[in-house]
């Protein structure tokens, strides 16, 4: 997942559990303000039905039932609650939305009320469950010392499917309200994922991670190029000043004497670039207890041409990368073997190596920047760089790399390079001078053989002899010519003067 879309999935999850918190906070606090309200408009109507003089005197009536039931009938309707109900002392009903109820006992508990205190709460009676309110009626006291006796109850309710459609009806604009902070806050976070990202540049995480590490390369090479550059100089400096001897010891003395016997390490390599590069890291893998070693079978001329002189260019590239991947995969007393060959065509660079080699499924991985297979957290070795190089020169080149299994049992690593067609006809050129030589030679052995004969033949004398001689001069003269042809062509253009 993008650092995009995870920016965005966390915001909204953030702004989606706000919202939902907040809504049931505020659902909450509306059921309880509602039922507080139900509660105070219950308790006035309950009391004042209580308090009614035409219901105190129907208590004394033969049928009490004939006046309370409209009076309770009317003060439901205008009140909006869905029954009153008045009782005796015995809980004996005397009004009732149902008439049938009229003169039955109360279904629910009415201690609470007959005691002289109001009980608010849930219930559940003839017409459902209810929110309701029960208070006591109060007769009249004996005298002014004795108090009121209670002669029954007057409770009104609310059944709780109106409470809760009242409820619904109130949270439509809350809902719509917490939808509408749902959408405005899903686009902020859009907004702020866009904004992070474009601070950002754009980079995903690994990215990011890949920047620093490189950073981090680029201050260590820096670094070691200022100290290298030091260095040189001051090679330089011995050799203008014509004390080779001691720039040699200088050379020694700096640990890169190894420098100066490069041709014992890849005889068959003749370009410099890459023979020093080999040398470069035979002793780098040595120093880290590797070995390194060039096929015999290695062979590979100098450049003699700009295109051919730029593919060597990137051969190093690829090549170094290579030989570096090897030596971190094989770790201390490993083996890596390089192979560079050209057949004209193709320029095949091969390394091998005894490390744990790279499983299939990762064949295509490895080549993505970023990605590697080492250690995490070490930055020498966890770069996920070279192989990325590697891919970008092949890409470029429109050459080939494969990975697969070598013979030392870990990775063999194989990139064909395309050679430029100009460097193939210089390569066919310097063909041309060495058949020129042969040539060459083998007249001058026919003219050598022609001498001989001149000299020994009978009555030619001297004659004949000086003419053998003319005659082996001119060969040794084409073959000079051949052996210089096959000098220029493997030594290279040569500068002129002004």
């Amino acid at each position: 997942m993008t650092l995009r879309a995870q920016l965005l999935v966390l915001q909204v999850v953030i702004v989606l559990v706000l919202v939902c918190t907040t809504g049931l906070v505020a659902f909450n606090l509306q059921e309880r303000q509602l039922r507080d309200a139900y509660v105070d408009r219950m308790t006035g109507v309950a009391q004042s039905v209580a308090r009614l003089p035409a219901i105190h005197d129907a208590f004394d009536d033969e049928d009490p039932s004939a006046t309370i039931q409209p009076i309770a009938e009317v003060i439901r309707e205008a009140s909006a609650v869905t029954y009153v109900v008045v009782t005796d002392e015995h809980g004996v009903r005397y009004s009732h939305p149902d008439p049938e109820q009229i003169g039955q006992q109360v279904s629910t508990d009415p201690s609470v009320p007959l005691s002289g205190r109001v009980w608010t709460g849930t219930q559940t009676g003839t017409l459902g469950t209810s929110w309701r309110v029960k208070v006591p009626v109060f007769g009249d006291a004996a005298d002014d010392a004795s108090p009121a006796p209670v002669i029954g109850t007057a409770s009104v309710g609310i059944l709780e499917s109106e409470l809760r459609a009242d409820l619904t009806d109130d949270r439509g604009w809350l809902l719509g309200a917490l939808a509408a902070a749902t959408v405005v806050g899903v686009l902020c976070a859009a907004w702020v994922t866009r904004l992070v990202r474009r601070r950002i540049y754009l980079l995903e995480p690994e990215d990011i991670a890949t920047l620093l590490e490189t950073q981090g390369l680029t201050d260590a090479l820096r670094s070691q190029s200022h100290e290298f550059a030091n260095t040189v100089h001051v090679i330089s400096g011995l050799l203008e000043l014509g004390r080779t001897e001691e720039a040699v010891a200088f050379i020694e003395r700096s640990g890169y004497g190894g420098l100066l016997t490069a041709s014992a390490v890849a005889p068959g390599v003749r370009s410099p670039e890459l023979a020093a590069l080999l040398l470069v890291k035979a002793i780098t893998a040595r120093e880290r207890g590797a070995t390194l070693d060039v096929d015999d079978a290695s062979e590979l001329d100098a450049p003699t041409t700009p295109d051919a002189s730029s593919l060597h260019t990137d051969a190093l590239v690829v090549l170094g990368n290579l030989i570096d991947n090897a030596v971190d995969a094989t770790g201390p007393d490993g083996r890596v073997r390089v192979l560079l060959r050209s057949d004209g065509a193709h320029l095949r660079l091969q390394v091998d190596d005894d490390g744990p080699g790279v499983p299939a499924n990762l064949h295509h991985q490895v080549f993505k920047a970023g990605f590697s297979t080492k250690v995490p957290g070490d930055r020498e070795h966890s770069r996920g760089i070279g192989l990325a190089l590697v891919r970008r020169v092949v890409d470029r080149r429109d050459g080939e790399v494969v990975i697969g299994t070598g013979d030392l049992g870990g990775a063999r690593v194989t990139v064909d390079l395309p050679v430029p067609a100009s460097a193939s006809a210089s390569r066919s050129r310097a063909g041309a001078g060495e058949r020129v030589a042969v040539a060459g030679a083998r007249a001058a052995e026919a003219g050598n053989h022609a001498a001989g004969a001149g000299t020994h033949a009978a009555g030619a004398g001297n004659h004949a002899a000086g003419a053998g001689t003319h005659a082996a001069g001119a060969p040794r003269e084409a073959a000079g010519t051949g052996v210089t042809a096959v000098t220029r062509a493997v030594a290279g253009p040569r500068e002129t003067g002004p």
